[in-house]
């Protein structure tokens, strides 16, 4: 049976885009499963639900990128093992399809699954120290410089080009654009005039 697994890292964050991807890869909506938990820390009530008591051995749990597991290398290598290993159960991970252990189950998938995994968790957890660490340099500067008032500035949300470049060709609302990339209606205007005026916007900070 398929199971879905979403997470996001705010309450502010809208879910909706991680679930339509699960959707759109065959998995029925009432089997997924939705968290608004940070990814700093792995105590989450869903998806230990979902995985150690609603799941089964031949289950597969699908997630739409690989950090949903935790952005520390050990955490995701470790729920990665307990999952396959010690419940019997597959995962599949959306946005890299090697990472899927229903298939290639003989011994030569399942070394190429491990050292990709492997790969793929230490950049994970890197990409996550360098952002938080620049966060931080950043703060540090705009403290000194009497800017820094608490408020985290907008970034743009993953996927921004393909939703951004769907909304400008009709394909979508901006209305859909938004709730698939969870962002509020200011928010979603002042990136867009971010997007396409970056050196106006960079001569204002």
């Amino acid at each position: 049976m398929d199971f879905g697994y979403v997470r996001v890292s705010t309450k502010e964050q809208n879910p909706e885009r991680q679930i339509k991807i699960l959707m759109d890869m065959g998995i029925e909506e009432r089997n997924i499963y939705v968290e608004k938990k940070s990814g700093h820390t792995f105590n989450r009530e869903t998806y230990d639900m979902l995985v150690n008591h609603i799941m089964r051995p031949g289950d597969r749990l699908t997630v739409t990128e690989l950090k949903r597991f935790g952005r520390n290398y050990a955490e995701i290598y470790r729920e990665w093992h307990h999952i396959t290993k010690e419940l019997g159960m597959d995962i599949r991970v959306a946005d890299n399809k090697i990472l899927d252990t229903s298939l290639n189950k003989d011994l030569l998938g399942q070394v190429i699954t491990d050292v990709v995994l492997a790969l793929l968790s230490y950049v994970a957890e890197g990409d996550w120290e360098e952002r938080h660490e620049l966060q931080r340099q950043g703060i540090e500067v705009a403290k000194e410089a009497g800017r820094y008032l608490g408020r985290p500035r907008i970034e743009f949300p993953e996927n921004w080009d393909e939703y951004y470049r769907q909304w400008k060709s009709g394909e979508i609302t901006a209305r859909n654009a938004m709730t698939l990339m969870g962002l509020k209606k200011d928010s979603f205007y002042r990136l867009v005039k971010k997007y396409e005026n970056p050196d106006e916007d960079s001569s204002n900070e």
